[in-house]
């Protein structure tokens, strides 16, 4: 599968994105400043579609996430093969970190928010748990590093997501940076589908920690 294709397919699905046009900055969640990460997850890698702050995606394999320390992230990830994958956060020792808040999501609007630059400005609404939706941002041009998450409890959050089997479907999971984030993985295939986590001083406040 070549690159266009496999991201065509991710676009296939994707709504009309007049009302996105124009914005600047960086993608917010839940009206913070919260920023949007997404992949496609593939047996042979995870493939960078929309990466922190900005930085260049087209499609990298395994992308490093540049993270801003205590700065909230929505991370979306989309099957792309229809083999079972999940995702976890772990340390330099490998431990998987109990810091994913599960978030329910359409492919629909994963492939809503692909369709925009890297450098637009795009608000998700999320409800209990679910993102119900994408609409125009209204806070003004922000960079990474200025975030503020909601309160959840550790009760809330787990090490790992469950497995997604089904191609097309979208996984996503809310986390706040620490220092302590050394990589990001699938544990069904950990050989492959594993990238580097760098997390830079100077973010917002977190509140997610622990491992498992």
């Amino acid at each position: 599968m070549t690159e266009n294709t496999s991201r065509r397919r991710f676009l296939k699905a994707a709504a009309a994105t007049g009302a996105l046009a124009g914005l600047n900055a960086t993608v917010l969640a839940q009206g913070q400043n919260e920023e949007v990460i997404l992949l496609g997850g593939y047996t042979q890698g995870w493939q960078g579609y929309r990466l922190p702050g900005g930085a260049s995606a087209s499609g990298t394999a395994n992308p490093t996430l540049t993270l801003q320390e205590g700065t909230t992230y929505t991370l979306m990830w989309q099957n792309g093969d229809g083999v079972g994958h999940n995702f976890a956060i772990q340390d330099s020792q490998g431990n998987n970190l109990q810091v994913l808040e599960p978030l329910t999501v359409q492919a629909d609007t994963f492939s809503q928010i692909n369709q925009t630059s890297e450098d637009q400005n795009v608000t998700l609404d999320i409800t209990g748990g679910n993102v119900t939706g994408v609409s125009n941002g209204t806070g003004g041009n922000m960079t990474g590093g200025n975030a503020t998450g909601g309160q959840q409890t550790t009760q809330s959050l787990v090490a790992k997501t469950q497995i997604l089997s089904e191609e097309g479907a979208v996984q996503a999971v809310r986390f706040t940076a620490t220092p302590e984030m050394a990589q990001y993985i699938c544990i069904v295939h950990p050989n492959t589908m594993v990238g580097d986590i760098e997390v830079q001083s100077g973010g917002g406040s977190g509140n997610m920690t622990g491992s498992m």
